[in-house]
């Protein structure tokens, strides 16, 4: 039995469900912003470096199993891509806690609304992904737009926050706070690039 088992392994492509494990990964980073937005506007104390631990080494299996497969609904590339954008979120959100720590702020309820509407963009992604497999690719690319949309926002609100930030007296302040204003944007600026994808997926599927 264990041999006929081996040799259908070597001969029957593998079935995955690639559209389901991105909505996994996906989900993963929704919980990392969630927790970036909880410990830093309700000073929860909460998981959120094992759960980056988790999104990176998550990340990677993943790109293991897609290597070793023949068939996927779309090239490897775009799952790939899509990997790296999510990839991406979750390191720069590593990154704005480490600047966090190094500049001794510990919330940021100040930015409450710039943080509200990234939790807002990474539950439309997740739900995105979700959608491929029902092949609702009308609902999907409305999801990217309300993405794009949402991000706009951010930015106009972004620029809203640095032009008080600039009339605050103390340079030291004015400088950690732009830089910690920058990293949230650039976490915005990552789930508009992964939406992309999404949209270039939908494309080649449908």
């Amino acid at each position: 039995m264990k041999f006929i088992k081996k040799l259908k392994g070597l001969i029957l492509p593998e079935v995955i469900d690639f559209f389901g494990e991105l909505t996994q990964q996906s989900n993963i980073t929704e919980s990392v912003i969630k927790k970036l937005v909880s410990k830093y506007t309700s000073g929860e104390d909460n998981d959120i470096l094992n759960l980056i631990k988790e999104a990176k080494k998550s990340r990677k299996e993943k790109l293991k199993q897609l290597e070793k497969v023949f068939i996927t609904p779309v090239d490897r590339e775009a799952i790939s891509r899509s990997y790296s954008y999510l990839y991406w979120i979750v390191l720069s959100v590593e990154h704005l806690i480490n600047e966090l720590a190094i500049y001794d702020i510990h919330h940021l309820k100040e930015y409450e609304k710039i943080l509200t509407l990234l939790q807002q963009q990474i539950t439309e992604l997740t739900m995105a992904f979700s959608l491929f497999n029902t092949k609702k690719y009308d609902v999907i690319l409305k999801k990217v737009n309300h993405i794009i949309h949402l991000d706009n926002e951010l930015v106009l609100v972004y620029s809203k926050e640095l032009n008080l930030l600039f009339q605050k007296k103390e340079m030291n302040t004015i400088l950690k706070h732009k830089e910690i204003l920058s990293q949230l944007k650039e976490i915005s600026k990552r789930i508009h690039f992964c939406a992309n994808q999404i949209e270039d997926i939908v494309f080649k599927v449908d």
